[in-house]
């Protein structure tokens, strides 16, 4: 028999940062909020109200700009970052904030990280612990 305490879902799970070319971890974490996270939940619940209304008034689906569609999968992804360890540049540890992760996903040159964090949030597979059976 199946004991459904067995497995679980969690709110959030800490992400390691894969090199995006060896795959070798880079010692660095990013903890994102998992689907069942009231931050993440509130934020796709507002965002899927934003575009209903928007269809509703438009009478039609709208798909929008491109460029407005990266802002948004950046602001998204700003959401759903609860915290991260084991930032630095030049030496110098970049603290965590919701700023700071604005500034930093918003880079041309950080594409990989955005990338690896918005795949891994669709991952329901690190959302979810199991438990040995007693």
């Amino acid at each position: 028999m199946f004991d459904l305490k067995s497995v679980t879902e969690v709110e959030s799970a800490a992400i390691d940062l894969l090199h995006p070319v060896t795959r070798q971890k880079l010692g660095a974490t990013v903890t994102l909020a998992g689907p069942e996270h009231k931050v993440r939940k509130d934020y796709e619940f507002k965002h899927a109200r934003k575009l209903r209304a928007r269809m509703q008034k438009l009478r039609r689906l709208d798909l929008g700009d491109p460029e407005e569609d990266a802002e948004e999968a950046i602001e998204r992804l700003v959401a759903f970052t609860l915290s991260w360890s084991g930032f630095a540049e030049d030496g110098k540890e970049i603290v965590f904030s919701a700023e700071a992760a604005r500034v930093l996903y918003a880079r041309p040159d950080m594409g990989w990280l955005r990338t690896q964090l918005l795949e891994a949030a669709e991952q329901h597979d690190f959302f979810i612990r199991s438990s040995a059976p007693a």
